[in-house]
């Protein structure tokens, strides 16, 4: 009897409003490297980027499991996707960041939860998957036995980052975002971990704060699978720069291998005191940094544990214009300290500095940071609707106006930067992709208000900064995703009796290895 490919797919659910990169259809790295992980273990992997393409459900029905993974403002989604592959019977695993601090919520949809990095437990899942080990022996592994849910200890983080294969990104379905430049966005991971300690980022809580690098020499082989001037490399380290010889390498080795892209990074304000790493990145190809600025409030950074000032961040951006670079400023709205006046003051230094595109974002307290913890002990959480915790709507009570008038402040902020005027000066000046971007941006900000008419009536509740509170849930359906299940069942034959799963929640007696109907 010739034995059968063991299947899995993985899904990222897309977000339930528009939001700064909606354009960009790109993959998070975690899925395709797990996806790779089992292909070269003998797998049939893909993934599954609903932000570039409908989920085709009758190869998820064929799966001997599925991985799911959330970040904050899917996790509604994840977990309705997650229902709905459960009651075909196909086990269901999740993992990202949401569920990684709080698996017992995960727990309530999904056969399974991965916490923290997953490379080591898929690989163990898929040995579960085969036979050959005992649940109770995944590392990072979240279950549930009858009533009593199951922790199993997380495995150290990856410390040989060179151990692991590069992310494949042909098992995406659909991949290929084009952006607005008119190449390929591929996204790609130098580093793991940020040695510093935002309260408001949950980075240094999921990879922690020591500082994991690839070698120089195993990054440049990744980059020169992209050598073919078509690509846009989107370098998805937390701080490009945190190792300012290790990014210079890397810079300097693009120039010397003679690769062919263009690229962007994320980095801190101190890249301002290092004329010799901007000098490398520009020759290298690199076009834009993500720069966040956050506010020009210096008590504002200081309450975010942000480890800058106002002087840095104007160095910052002229150092970066200076190296021919464009900056992205990102910019947080609606901190304690914050005020209209101070709110206003940062606006005027997006504006004034030279800054090529911006996002101003709510500030957001997502599980796994001080800043959810905190304002979840003080009562100021206004929503426990986890779709809305993108960054683009106020769920928190703010101390200095009411949510409704923050809410009003973002609108406007983007509004003002990506002004009409603004896109005008753009095309006089020959500057087209620019302005191409001001006009996508402010088509954005008019659908996000068509599109939560409902939200802001729901705001207008509130008539008083804090101290108050009382928690909305705007309830989702997703109806979207039982219709496309139905659709993909009528097309395959059954698969044992209706409501039978071929794979047991958990199996009743032995842990070792997974009964499933054939």
């Amino acid at each position: 009897m010739v034995e059968t490919m063991r299947r899995a797919v993985f899904i990222e659910p897309r977000a339930s409003s528009p939001h700064v990169f909606s354009a960009y259809a790109i993959p998070r790295l975690g899925s395709v490297l797990l996806a790779t992980i089992l292909r070269d273990r003998g797998w049939h992997a893909s993934v599954h980027l609903e932000e570039a393409d409908d989920i085709d459900f009758t190869e998820i029905i064929q799966a001997d499991f599925v991985g799911i993974s959330t970040i904050t403002p899917t996790a509604p989604r994840a977990y309705a996707l997650a229902e709905e592959i459960r009651a075909l019977g196909v086990p269901v695993v999740l993992g990202g960041p949401h569920v990684t601090f709080l698996p017992e919520e995960g727990l309530d949809h999904a056969d399974f939860v991965v916490r923290g990095e997953g490379e080591e437990a898929v690989a163990a899942l898929a040995g579960y998957f085969e036979g050959n080990r005992e649940m109770s022996a995944v590392p990072g592994l979240s279950w549930r036995r009858g009533t009593e849910t199951v922790h199993n200890p997380q495995a150290p983080p990856v410390m040989d980052l060179d151990s692991l294969p590069f992310p494949d990104l042909s098992l995406v379905r659909s991949f290929g975002s084009i952006g607005m430049s008119g190449k390929r966005v591929v996204p790609l991971q130098t580093t793991r971990g940020c040695p510093f300690a935002c309260n408001f980022c949950s980075v240094s809580k999921m990879f922690g704060r020591k500082l994991r690098k690839r070698t120089v020499e195993n990054v440049l082989d990744e980059l020169g699978q992209y050598n073919d001037g078509a690509t846009h490399i989107f370098f998805y380290d937390d701080n490009f720069n945190a190792d300012r010889e290790h990014a210079l390498a890397i810079a300097r080795g693009i120039i010397d291998r003679g690769l062919s892209f263009v690229w962007s990074a994320q980095v801190r304000t101190d890249i301002s005191r290092d004329p010799e790493l901007l000098e490398a990145m520009g020759r290298s190809g690199c076009k834009t940094v993500f720069i966040g600025f956050e506010s020009v409030n210096q008590e504002a950074l200081d309450e975010l544990n942000k480890s800058q000032s106002p002087e840095e961040m104007r160095a910052a951006a002229r150092a970066v214009k200076r190296a021919g670079i464009g900056v992205h400023g990102m910019f947080i709205l609606g901190l304690d300290s914050d005020s209209r006046d101070s709110l206003k003051a940062t606006l005027r230094f997006a504006r004034r500095m030279p800054i090529t595109t911006a996002q101003f974002l709510l500030l957001t307290p997502i599980p796994g940071t001080e800043m959810f913890d905190r304002l979840r002990r003080e009562g100021r959480l206004l929503f426990d609707d986890w779709t809305l915790y993108d960054g683009h709507h106020v769920v928190h009570n703010p101390r200095h106006l009411t949510p409704r008038a923050l809410q009003r402040v973002q609108l406007k902020a983007h509004s003002r930067f990506y002004s009409r005027m603004g896109s005008l000066l753009k095309l006089a000046r020959f500057r087209i992709l620019d302005a191409a971007v001001y006009v996508y941006a402010r088509r954005t900000n008019r659908k996000w208000k068509r599109q939560n008419r409902f939200f802001m009536r729901v705001l207008k509740l509130y008539s008083k900064p804090s101290p108050f509170s009382f928690a909305v849930h705007l309830k989702r359906k997703f109806p979207d995703v039982k219709t496309a299940v139905a659709r993909a069942t009528a097309m395959l034959p059954a698969r044992g009796e209706p409501g039978e799963r071929p794979f047991p929640h958990v199996p009743p007696d032995d842990l070792t290895t997974p009964e499933r109907a054939r």
